[in-house]
C-alpha cells in the first residue's frame, strides 16, 4: 500500500506540473495576440495620417486652382506635380490598403489557432483536473484501509490480556458470567 501511495503522489505530481505547463503556454499565446492587435493599430494610425496628407494635397490643389488665373503658365506644372502626388498616394495606401488586409488574415487566422489551442489546452486542463480528483479519491481510500488496518491492528494487541482477565476469572471461580465478559470487553476498549 505505501508503494500504492507513494505511486499514486507521484502522478498527481506529474499532473500538477503539465497543468502549470498547459497554464503557461496559454499566457504565451494570450500575449503574441496582443502584440498582433497592437501592430494592427499602429497600422491604422498610419492610415489615418496618409488620409489626413491625402486631405492636405487635395486643399492645395484647391488653392492652386483658384490661382490658375493669376498664375496661368504655373498652372500646368502645379497640375502635374498635384497629380503625381495623388499618384504616390493612391500607391501607398493601396499598398496599406493590402498591408492592412494581409495583417487582418494573418490576425483571424492567429485568432483561429489560438482558439483552437485554448480549446485543445482546457481540455487537457480539464482531464488533469479529473485525474487529479481520481488520485485524491484513491488516496482516501487507500487512508480509510490504512485507518482501519491501523484500527484491526490495535483490537487485535488488546487480545491477549482479555483472554488472561477470562482464565484469571475462571481459575477463580470456574465460570464466566455475561455481565462479567461485557465488563472486560468494556475495560478493553476504553
Amino acid at each position: 500500500m505505501s508503494k500504492e501511495l507513494s505511486k499514486t503522489k507521484l502522478e498527481l505530481s506529474q499532473n500538477e506540473t503539465e497543468l502549470n505547463t498547459a497554464t503557461k503556454e496559454l499566457s504565451s499565446i494570450k500575449s503574441e495576440l496582443n502584440s498582433t492587435k497592437e501592430d494592427n493599430n499602429k497600422m491604422r494610425i498610419e492610415l489615418e495620417r496618409l488620409d489626413n496628407e491625402h486631405s492636405d494635397f487635395k486643399s492645395k490643389y484647391s488653392i492652386a486652382k483658384e490661382k490658375l488665373e493669376e498664375l496661368e503658365p504655373q498652372v500646368g506644372i502645379l497640375r502635374e506635380d498635384f497629380e503625381q502626388k495623388e499618384n504616390e498616394l493612391e500607391g501607398v495606401k493601396k499598398d496599406l490598403q493590402q498591408t492592412i488586409s494581409d495583417k487582418y488574415i494573418e490576425i483571424e487566422t492567429l485568432r483561429n489557432e489560438i482558439a483552437e489551442e485554448l480549446s485543445s489546452k482546457e481540455a487537457e486542463i480539464a482531464r488533469a483536473k479529473n485525474e487529479i480528483e481520481a488520485k485524491n479519491k484513491e488516496i482516501e481510500a487507500i487512508g480509510l484501509k490504512i485507518k482501519s488496518l491501523e484500527d484491526y491492528i490495535a483490537e487485535a494487541k488488546g487480545a491477549p490480556q482479555v483472554i488472561e482477565k477470562i482464565r484469571e476469572i475462571l481459575s477463580i471461580k470456574g465460570f464466566l458470567s455475561d455481565k462479567e465478559l461485557e465488563d472486560i470487553l468494556t475495560n478493553k476498549q476504553e
